[in-house]
């Protein structure tokens, strides 16, 4: 195999990783309800899985920097290949609450990994364009959100309970491993991918946040975040359950999905400035989620939760982009730094919705995505605004 072959095959080998994974995210969501039923998880109890997973997620950058000083990017990224089916297979063993909460734990911590790494491979492997195959990456990330619900949905329609759907998650997970592990054996004589990155330290990250605009940013991350996690976990059971429209419940984070991929695939093309994209896709994202909410009826809050997907389809790989600019020298500290405060949104969301749901009401929970969204905009519009003088 030539030398670009084996680049393109390991590069969408690392895809396919991406692509499972979502569809392997797309769980909560889908099957919250029957989460809630089968562990009798009450008010913020029903955020546990979120939550630990976000944890997860945050506690993988912390491992990274000392993984990376010993470990090569592609082996991180077969340990991540490995332990994702093997979680959800246990998932499928119907495990109690504990197990399964740390299972999703450590399927964070892993996701975590791949989420990190896969972009700083894109920079590795095609330093010239790097910005295509990064929201190339995104954008598929994007279409597993899509595919995930609607092959979960049809395995339920055959008759498949909750934890055998977990089981089928981890059978796709499976095939990415097998597809990764060729990638690499066709791939060993290849270097790209494969370098020590320089560890990230605590005084790096202070450093980080020592800066106005850096610290800016690192909140517009964390806001975003918990805006995203709000939507893609309770979406469906707000229209499903408290609203009683099936149908559109169905479908909600299809839709979303659907337009934040078509969002990171075509918007890019166009001559966008940066900082507008991102204040604007903030502004329009919340304003939509609040009208949703607002009309109480379900195809109107399907409609606005796409719109959703297609203003801030492109918030986190620009967000990321500014990080990386505003540490030329170091760009992996600027990307963890924004993931780090995106994972930290996801982790709080979840409890919050829940406990406000269970002692205000549905609306108040629901409405909470738009607040967190309308602040980013208010706080994106400050900093790029900063950044032009």
């Amino acid at each position: 195999m030539q030398g670009n072959g084996r680049k393109g095959f390991y590069t969408a080998a690392i895809y396919f990783m991406m692509f499972t994974a979502s569809v392997c995210t797309t769980t909560q969501g889908v099957m919250l309800t029957q989460y809630i039923e089968y562990y009798d998880l009450k008010s913020v109890e029903q955020g546990l899985m979120s939550a630990f997973q976000s944890g997860g997620n945050l506690a993988a950058l912390f491992f990274l920097g000392v993984l990376l000083r010993k470990l090569k990017k592609r082996e991180i990224f077969m340990i991540t290949a490995v332990l994702i089916p093997c979680v959800f297979f246990m998932f499928g063993m119907r495990v109690e609450l504990p197990f399964f909460l740390s299972g999703y734990f450590v399927y964070g911590v892993v996701f975590g990994f791949l989420d990190s790494l896969a972009s700083s491979t894109m920079v590795d492997l095609y330093p010239e364009n790097s910005s295509l195959y990064m929201n190339l990456l995104h954008g598929i990330y994007g279409l597993g959100g899509l595919a995930g619900p609607l092959i979960l949905k049809r395995l339920s329609l055959k008759g498949l309970e909750w934890n055998e759907l977990l089981t089928a998650a981890g059978v796709m997970a499976a095939a990415a491993f097998a597809f990764y592990g060729l990638a690499v054996f066709f791939s060993k004589e290849m270097s790209a991918g494969c370098r020590v990155e320089e560890k990230i330290t605590a005084g790096d990250m202070a450093d980080f946040l020592r800066d106005k605009r850096k610290r800016g940013l690192f909140c517009c991350a964390f806001l975003y975040g918990a805006h995203q996690i709000g939507i893609t976990v309770w979406m469906t059971r707000y229209i499903t359950i408290y609203l009683k429209e099936p149908a559109p419940g169905g479908v909600v984070l299809s839709v979303f999905w659907v337009c934040v991929a078509f969002s990171r695939l075509v918007f890019p093309r166009f001559k966008w400035k940066n900082e507008t994209a991102l204040w604007a896709g903030h502004l329009i994202s919340g304003l939509a989620v609040l009208a949703g909410v607002l009309s109480a009826d379900g195809l109107v809050m399907v409609i606005c939760t796409g719109i959703s997907g297609l203003a801030e389809g492109m918030i986190l790989p620009l967000t990321l982009d500014m990080g990386c600019h505003f540490e030329m020298k170091h760009t992996s500290l600027g990307s963890s730094m924004v993931l780090l405060a995106h994972y930290a949104g996801f982790i709080i969301t979840p409890l919050i919705m829940g406990a406000l749901i269970s002692k205000a009401s549905i609306s108040a929970g629901m409405v909470l995505p738009a607040v967190l969204s309308l602040a980013a905009a208010a706080l994106m519009y400050t900093l790029c605004h900063a950044v032009e003088k």
